[in-house]
C-alpha cells in the first residue's frame, strides 16, 4: 500500500472515530508531508555539493593537520546543516581516502608538479 493511501485512510472519518481531523488539520498534515518529503529528496544533493566544497577548501588549506581540518568540516557542516561524521564518510565513500590524507596527496602532487616555463 502506498504512503498517500495511508495517509488518506488515517484521516477518513472512519478510522478517526469520535475525534475527526478538522479540514484545516488535514490540510496542514499534508502540507508538512509534502515539506518532509521535498527534504528527504534533497539531503542526498546537499551531501554531494558539501563534499564538493570540503574537496574545494581542501586545496586552499596551509596547514595540514587534525585541527584545521576538523574545523574546516565543522563549517561546512554546519552551512549545509548535516552531521560532521556524515560529511567524513560521504567523503570516505566518494575518495576512498580521509580527509586528511587527501588533502596531504593533493599537496604531494602540487609540490611535484613539473613547472611550466
Amino acid at each position: 500500500m502506498r504512503i498517500k493511501e495511508i495517509i488518506e485512510a488515517a484521516m477518513s472519518v472512519g478510522i478517526q472515530g469520535r475525534h475527526p481531523v478538522s479540514a484545516g488539520a488535514r490540510g496542514l498534515m499534508a502540507a508538512r508531508w509534502k515539506y518532509d518529503n521535498i527534504i528527504d529528496r534533497t539531503n542526498d544533493t546537499n551531501m554531494s555539493n558539501a563534499v564538493a566544497r570540503l574537496v574545494s577548501q581542501l586545496g586552499e588549506i596551509e596547514k595540514i593537520d587534525y585541527s584545521s581540518i576538523d574545523d574546516l568540516m565543522r563549517d561546512i557542516s554546519m552551512s549545509f546543516e548535516i552531521d560532521p561524521k556524515d560529511l567524513h564518510n560521504a567523503f570516505i565513500a566518494k575518495y576512498k581516502l580521509t580527509p586528511d590524507r587527501f588533502a596531504a596527496k593533493l599537496k604531494h602532487d602540487r609540490q611535484n608538479r613539473p613547472k611550466s616555463i
